[in-house]
């Protein structure tokens, strides 16, 4: 059975990164090629009024062809991201369905065309049952994707059974019609197998999500754990590579860009911005190679 047309989506992928951003001059860094998006963490945007590395680090995503967008796990554009740059609301949890959390998503939905939304972040892992996220997805979702023509990114979950089961039984309670534009996955890899292994791991596992769900991927977190450099680049680099040259990834996020390590999970070798929020070299390859 024929998945999807993947012309359909290398045209669709190239529409969106052409697309005008609102109260914006047409932005020169939009290529059709462009899939990165920069995981840009709240700290960042608390810290940037004191950190001029940090500073300096948002302005160049302006200047970069490869980046497609900049997601912060929240509703509210980084005040320190520039004008012109792609901004993409995520409604991570339920407390972003209400109040300015939500008025913030609605805000840019209504005021781009065909804005990305993403829906709930590892929701197994944060307590959000199925039946409670189908009604979200279907009280709150559908009527912003119908009255705004916002593009909507399903929940994504960890990529192990957990996430996986959960996936899909939200998946298999929607008709055709509600549907997900794009599908949310996650990837990171174990500590300590060799990166050869893991980029395998990872292909196939985007490769199944596409083979199960017949959408394009949002992979919106996708890192190597690993604590040697080496490791980290050799995973960065080739998964980079697979997935630019996929057709059936619309975009995808490196984790992370922050000036310190998120928790004891994430790999000091992959952080993409130093202690004083430069970029890092791994960080510097990813916004410019």
């Amino acid at each position: 059975m024929q998945i999807f047309n993947t012309q359909f989506i290398a045209c669709l992928t190239a529409f969106l990164a052409a697309m005008p951003v609102a109260n914006a001059a047409p932005v020169p860094r939009d290529t059709p090629g462009a899939k990165r998006i920069v995981l840009w963490d709240w700290t960042n945007t608390r810290d940037a009024s004191s950190a001029p590395a940090l500073q300096s680090s948002a302005q160049s995503i302006a200047s970069s062809s490869k980046i497609f967008a900049v997601i912060n796990w929240g509703t509210h554009t980084p005040a320190e991201i520039p004008k012109g740059v792609r901004f993409q609301p995520m409604i991570r949890s339920p407390q972003e369905l209400e109040g300015d959390n939500w008025q913030a998503a609605v805000d840019l939905a209504t005021n781009n065309v065909k804005k990305i939304v993403h829906f709930f972040n590892e929701p197994e892992r944060n307590g959000i049952s199925v039946d409670s996220a189908v009604a979200a997805w279907r009280q709150k979702m559908l009527p912003l994707r119908a009255s705004t023509g916002a593009l909507l990114v399903s929940p994504a979950p960890a990529s192990n059974g957990e996430g996986s089961a959960w996936l899909s039984d939200f998946m298999g309670r929607l008709s055709a019609s509600e549907k997900p534009d794009f599908l949310g996955v996650h990837f990171y890899t174990s500590q300590d197998a060799p990166a050869e292994t893991e980029v395998a791991a990872a292909k196939a596992y985007m490769e199944e999500r596409i083979a199960t769900y017949g959408i394009p991927l949002a992979v919106s977190e996708i890192g190597s754990t690993s604590r040697d450099a080496n490791s980290v680049q050799t995973f960065t680099k080739q998964i980079a590579e697979y997935m630019d040259s996929n057709p059936n990834v619309l975009e995808y996020g490196f984790f992370g860009a922050s000036r310190t390590p998120a928790d004891g999970f994430v790999s000091p070798a992959a952080q993409l911005l130093d202690s004083a929020g430069a970029w890092t070299t791994l960080g510097s390859w990813l916004l410019n190679n």
